[in-house]
């Protein structure tokens, strides 16, 4: 009889799958530190691109901050310029002002009437005057109020006066001039 050893075939068998089991096993452990590899990589490249956003976007933030400086004077300048010319036009309108307001006075003063004073300190207008009689100071007063350019004329006092055998009245009107 003619024996047969199978014994030898089985472990041939369980040789060449353990033979293949490491294989597999070392295989997907090189495709796991592939994969790892990878993703190492893929994290380096993407740290890399986000530290020079990082650095462009710092770049960007100090040009901004200058321009903001550079915004911040020419702001500075423009009120100092604003302040310039209302000074400026402040001067032009006071200096034109005294002329207006002889001009205004002078087209308002009835005929039967004469001022001998005029005092004028800072909105106050004091006049002192002579008329013939109470209507036309009167009517001087409110040709004032409705000139437009004065506010709150007031008589502060009238007094008789002779003069060469003629009755006169003096007075005295303070009014406000409107800016």
């Amino acid at each position: 009889m003619i024996k047969i050893n199978l014994l030898i075939a089985r472990e041939d068998i369980k040789e060449s799958a353990r033979k293949k089991e490491v294989t597999i096993f070392v295989l997907v452990i090189l495709l796991v530190l592939a994969g790892i590899g990878v993703v190492q990589w893929m994290s380096s490249r993407q740290r890399e691109e986000i530290t020079a956003q990082i650095k462009n976007t710092r770049d960007e933030l100090a040009r901004l901050e200058a321009v903001k400086q550079e915004i911040n004077k020419a702001k500075a300048n423009k009120k100092i310029l604003e302040e310039k010319l209302h000074i400026i036009q402040s001067l032009n309108q006071n200096r034109t002002r005294p002329i207006q307001i002889m001009s205004v006075l002078a087209s308002k003063i009835p005929e039967k009437m004469w001022l001998n004073s005029l005092d004028r300190t800072a909105e106050k207008l004091t006049l002192e005057g002579i008329a013939l009689d109470d209507e036309t100071i009167a009517n001087f007063m409110t040709r004032l109020q409705q000139a437009g350019m004065f506010t709150s004329v007031e008589l502060v006092v009238t007094e008789r006066m002779t003069v060469e055998d003629v009755k006169l009245k003096k007075f005295t009107v303070i009014c406000m001039i409107m800016a």
